[in-house]
């Protein structure tokens, strides 16, 4: 994938609502991670119950096919992983997914 099919990519993986809120919360709502042993590879992240316990409190009505495809869609575009541990998976935010872009941005408002 090129430089511009990828910022292009994320730029319309971010218009989402939905999938905006879903990395919001993978990078921000510390407070309700699930409270995994300290050995978790995946202390940081949600499961996709969490993911949809927490959009559901939040008055966003979505089915778990339709989860899974928003999440598909951030995996993709690099900004979100999944750890997998036994049978459970957990989403975090991809730190340097958005590098990219940040890059980008910095290259155009220079100018």
């Amino acid at each position: 994938m090129t430089n511009d099919t990828h910022i292009t990519n994320v730029f319309k993986v971010l218009q989402d609502p939905i999938r905006f809120r879903i990395i919001e919360m993978l990078q921000f709502d510390s407070e309700r991670r699930k409270f995994l042993p300290d050995t978790s590879k995946a202390k940081e992240g949600f499961c996709p119950e969490d993911i949809l316990m927490v959009l559901r409190e939040e008055g966003i009505r979505i089915s778990n096919t339709k989860l899974s495809y928003h999440l598909k869609e951030l995996r993709e575009a690099h900004i979100i992983y999944l750890v997998k541990e036994g049978k459970r998976n957990f989403y975090l935010f991809n730190d340097d997914g958005l590098e990219t872009i940040q890059s980008w941005l910095k290259r155009v408002l220079k100018k």
